[in-house]
């Protein structure tokens, strides 16, 4: 470790520091939420274009794209997207700010009163009945809660590709199973990955007492990811089309 690093992190001072990043944490939620509001403005912008990138004699040429602007800012775009993803404008979400469902980096009070105050508005959103010792506190909570939940739905529905879907590929490639009883993948993270996502997915249907209700779940699941599958299908078939057409 370089020298002068050694000695910045010797002279840390605990007090300086707490009073430093309470500061910064009231700062924060504004200036990431202004930040977020602009890429919003800008990927929407850029995104609606019509026309290509790759030949500026051609009549349809667009000077600026979502990916030119993220490295003209000296951004990742894959952090602005998911930046974005998590960003639902005041005029979407009926609020007199914009709300960015991105937490603070200052950590959240974690004493036991706290842990408790949290395990009851769980319960509550678990079985929708108020627990003994609910009072004001967990009912604000638990509204806290719902209300970043319904801003998270909106945020998934106002920032999901936008792609017309007109073919049912999914199903199509059902009706050809073979395709997908022998499709295997080569990357060991990849493998790793699907296996830890089926297990999650069992684990989180068997959080379901009622039969009824973890059918619907399982239902709800493979409804996503039918929609994810036609997406990706639609897309990758926009791509061949295109290529073909160079």
């Amino acid at each position: 470790m370089p020298l002068e690093l050694t000695n910045k992190i010797h002279r840390w001072n605990y007090d300086k520091s707490v009073e430093k990043m309470r500061e910064l944490g009231k700062q924060w939620s504004k200036i990431t939420a202004e930040v977020a509001r602009e890429l919003y403005l800008a990927k929407a912008h850029l995104t609606s274009q019509k026309g290509q990138h790759r030949n500026p004699d051609a009549d349809d040429y667009i000077l600026y794209t979502w990916d030119s602007y993220c490295g003209n800012i000296g951004l990742d775009r894959q952090i602005a997207d998911y930046w974005i993803k998590k960003f639902v404008p005041r005029e979407i979400a009926g609020t007199t700010k914009d709300v960015l469902l991105i937490k603070s980096p200052v950590k959240e009070d974690t004493t036991a009163a706290r842990a408790l105050l949290q395990s009851r508005v769980d319960e509550f959103l678990r079985t929708g009945e108020r627990p003994k010792g609910w009072g004001d506190e967990e009912e604000s909570e638990a509204k806290r809660r719902l209300e970043n939940a319904r801003l998270a739905e909106w945020a998934e529905k106002i920032n999901a590709p936008v792609i017309a879907t007109t073919k049912d590929y999914f199903s199509e490639t059902m009706r050809r199973s073979k395709d997908i009883v022998n499709f295997k993948l080569d990357n060991p993270a990849q493998i790793h990955a699907q296996l830890k996502i089926f297990k999650y997915i069992e684990a989180y249907l068997d959080t379901f007492n009622d039969s009824e209700l973890r059918a619907r779940a399982a239902f709800n699941l493979a409804l996503k990811t039918k929609n994810l599958a036609n997406e990706a299908a639609e897309l990758n078939s926009q791509l061949t089309e295109a290529e073909a057409a160079q």
